[in-house]
């Protein structure tokens, strides 16, 4: 049952790949639906190259320490008996919390760039 605990690092894991991927391989056309596409990353041309080049490092970045979080969490909550239902849900719920906080420290550096350039 304790192999279950490998569903906390799915999240983590996708955020390291798809990080790495987009920093190999950038993606030029804003029109693709590829890469780094949000709103305010569609804005100009100027705000998809800057989020394509800031985007992959926090992803990265935030997904190895998800890793190293979802690790001892985990380990923690086995050792105090909590059942492993409830440490994957927390797992997960504190996993989307991360990729949210990725996309939002993301989104506020596009907009402060630009902000900021701007005055």
């Amino acid at each position: 049952m304790y192999w279950l605990l490998v569903l906390n690092l799915i999240i983590p894991f996708v955020m390291i790949i798809v990080g790495d991927i987009l920093k190999k391989h950038p993606v030029e056309n804003m029109k693709s639906n590829n890469g780094y596409n949000t709103p305010t990353s569609r804005k100009s041309k100027a705000h998809w190259e800057y989020a394509q080049s800031i985007a992959p490092d926090i992803f990265i970045n935030h997904g190895k320490i998800l890793v190293i979080v979802e690790i001892f969490l985990s380990i923690f909550l086995t050792l105090f008996n909590v059942s492993i239902n409830n440490t994957v849900l927390v797992g997960i719920i504190l996993g989307f919390i991360i990729l949210f906080c990725s996309f939002y420290k993301t989104e506020n550096k596009i907009k402060r760039r630009f902000m900021n350039n701007k005055s």
